[in-house]
């Protein structure tokens, strides 16, 4: 959805071409990302994101019950973490879960080489709703990472950089037990469990050399690996059932490497081939559960999973004519993958079987469980820029393929007989997706527009201001084999009609559009509006698609002056409003149940202030949810599977602090 590039362009590209084929683009440049986006599981549910490290323009810590389309400027904290100054200190603290962060920051910096570190350290716990009541959360975490950036010889460069995050006693909200939507029981007591530790790796290294030869403008090679550790149980933080205790250990490594080459091949026409591949190992089992002990293996989230990936990737930037681009980005993907433990005996309850026995149970005996999948992309984006470049019309068309992932694939979670509605079971045989996309997208600035809060000097002020820029994107999305979540009915994709979890594919259609509107009012007053829209549909079984954000508006207001002659200040306030989504997949009965509750639309109120001095000392103060709102997130960030989602309300008022120091 973020890859709204537009289509418009093409026509007035092709329209202009003939008049300047000759011209010689100095500024034509490759896109920084692949044109075609590598596309991921829809509502994908992963640990806390990485990056950013610290986000200043909000409150400290991670909140996932709480999920805004636009967020207010870090202000003058934003100017001191900018900054050229080497070390960086960070406090923080929220009254949602007695919040506590800190971070530090370290950089230097020669002639030929950068490096930096970094560590953050964050704990939280229950906090409560706009009704007063508490709600189970809470987290310790530890985040660490170090960049080098070395230049030893003119036009060689290289890089490295390592991460390292550990999240420990991850506490998720209670889902009831005994819950019965229309007749399917979705949850039984012991069911469930909490993050109680997620490690994740990152390491990365790459060399790029421009000029390298004749006719290689750029050369670079890049090596990458990812590793993730999980245990999870549901007896450490959670009440004791002796009866049902379970634990699992997922265990996923992703090795990776790409190569790609730059070159001209024209005045007007740049060309660049990557070539990449990946393996990844991705195992778990869980233990224990219901009539078993916590030394029996009673189900295989990930079988011994192996996975391959590789990819051929060309991207052409073309300039046609004055003021016009056009992108065109062809891919061919191959993904193949194995269980080797599928065969591997499990049981719980007064269930005894494997995962292969699974698969076949719910998709046939003839699946194929050792999938090999061949896809070709291709996609093309277009920019025509008028006005002196303060008009931007942007469009892109495509069709980019996505094979299932290993969970999609391969996850097996069994039950007894008498509970197949806990139960889970991937499709080894899922078709790729095949996504038929188009996009339109338009942005208009005004004459003395700089940036959001910068204007420059001199012009109008008020409503007469000419700093403003006005953006609307939006895209249509047909999806042939989307792979959907959902339960056994009977349906196409699976023999069996017993409400268990399953993968599928279906074809669906997906909508989006949004727009923005920012005004600088004055050098020191600027506003914001954003308007955001989402839409899916289930064609095959014609149903609303799960997990699509509701309709959401946001209004921001914000104002920056000097603090004397000893540094400067900013306060401001965001107003959101959300809309009920009444689209839902919510009934487990004949759809996937994927879905909550409707909990009704929402408005809030944040209020925000800040001041820095000397650019040296910095804090910011700020009241989230001014009128302690009981509300929820239709579309919360979820760390894992939730078999039965429910309701979480998020924090009602909170104020919190930020503190900097620079040195």
């Amino acid at each position: 959805m973020r890859y709204i590039l537009g289509s418009t362009a093409l026509v007035t590209a092709a329209l202009t071409a003939s008049a300047a084929m000759a011209q010689t683009a100095t500024d034509l440049k490759l896109p920084d990302q692949q044109v075609i986006p590598v596309l991921r599981q829809h509502d994908k549910p992963e640990p806390f994101p990485i990056m950013p490290l610290v986000d200043m323009s909000v409150a400290p810590g991670e909140m996932p019950y709480r999920q805004d389309k636009m967020k207010p400027s870090a202000g003058v904290l934003g100017t001191l973490m900018n900054s050229a100054s080497p070390v960086k200190i960070g406090l923080g603290y929220s009254g949602a879960g007695d919040t506590k962060e800190a971070f530090a920051q370290a950089a230097m910096r020669t002639a030929k080489a950068t490096v930096m570190a970094s560590t953050a350290a964050e704990t939280a716990s229950t906090y409560k709703d706009g009704n007063g009541d508490k709600v189970r959360y809470g987290y310790d975490r530890t985040t660490e990472q170090v960049g080098l950036v070395f230049r030893p010889l003119s036009g060689t460069t290289l890089k490295a950089g390592l991460v390292h995050d550990l999240i420990d006693d991850h506490v998720l909200p209670l889902a009831a037990t005994g819950v019965t939507q229309n007749g399917v029981a979705n949850m039984v007591d012991g069911y469930g469990a909490d993050p109680i530790r997620t490690e994740r790796t990152i390491a990365t290294t790459s060399v790029e050399k421009t000029a390298p030869m004749d006719g290689l403008d750029a050369v670079k090679l890049e090596l990458r690996y990812v590793g993730l550790k999980r245990r999870a149980n549901n007896f450490k933080l959670r009440p004791y059932t002796s009866t049902t205790v379970n634990e699992a250990n997922p265990n996923r490594d992703v090795l990776s490497a790409s190569l790609s080459g730059d070159t001209h091949l024209a005045d007007n026409l740049l060309g660049r081939l990557t070539v990449s591949g990946s393996r990844i190992w991705h195992d778990a089992s869980r233990a224990g559960g219901g009539g078993v002990t916590i030394d029996t293996i009673s189900g295989y989230q990930y079988p011994g999973v192996e996975m391959w990936e590789g990819a051929v990737n060309a991207d052409l930037a073309w300039r046609p004519a004055e003021g016009a681009t056009v992108n065109l980005g062809l891919r061919y993907d191959y993904a193949g993958a194995k269980a080797t433990e599928m065969d591997n005996p499990m049981r719980i309850g007064n269930y005894s079987g494997s995962p292969s026995a699974l698969y076949e149970y719910y998709y046939g005996t003839g699946i194929d469980k050792a999938r090999d999948d061949h896809m070709f992309s291709a996609k093309v984006d277009g920019e025509q820029k008028l006005l002196a470049n303060r008009l931007s019309l942007t469009g892109s068309v495509g069709r980019i393929m996505r094979a299932a992932d290993t969970q999609e694939r391969y996850f097996t979670l069994p039950s007894p007989t008498t509970a197949s509605a806990t139960r889970q079971v991937g499709n080894p045989d899922l078709a790729p997706e095949q996504h038929y996309r188009a996009e339109l997208g338009a942005a208009l600035n005004g004459e003395d527009w700089v940036d959001y809060g910068r204007k420059r000097p001199g012009g109008e002020d008020w409503l007469g201001s000419s700093s403003w820029n006005i953006s609307a994107k939006g895209y249509v999305d047909h999806v042939k084999d989307f792979i959907s979540r959902d339960r056994a009915h009977g349906q196409s994709g699976t023999i069996r009609s017993d409400n268990a979890f399953i993968w599928r594919n279906v074809d669906a259609d997906l909508a989006g559009a949004e727009i923005e509107l920012s005004v600088n009012l004055t050098r020191n007053w600027s506003t914001k509006l954003g308007g955001y829209w989402r839409w899916g549909q289930n064609a095959t079984d014609g149903r609303a698609l799960y997990g699509i954000d509701p309709l959401e508006a946001n209004w921001l207001v914000e104002y920056q002056d000097t603090l004397a002659d000893l540094g400067t200040w900013n306060a401001g306030f965001k107003v959101r409003a959300v809309a009920a989504q009444n689209r839902l997949d919510d009934d487990p009965s004949y759809g996937s149940g994927f879905d909550a509750e409707n909990a009704g639309g929402f408005g809030l109120l944040d209020l925000f202030a800040g001041f820095q001095v000397m650019d040296t000392f910095g804090m910011r103060v700020g009241i989230d949810n001014v009128f302690d709102k009981a509300y929820s997130e239709h579309n919360p960030y979820t760390s894992t599977d939730e078999a039965n989602p429910s309701t979480v309300y998020a924090p009602g008022r909170t104020a919190y602090v930020r503190g900097l120091v620079t040195f």
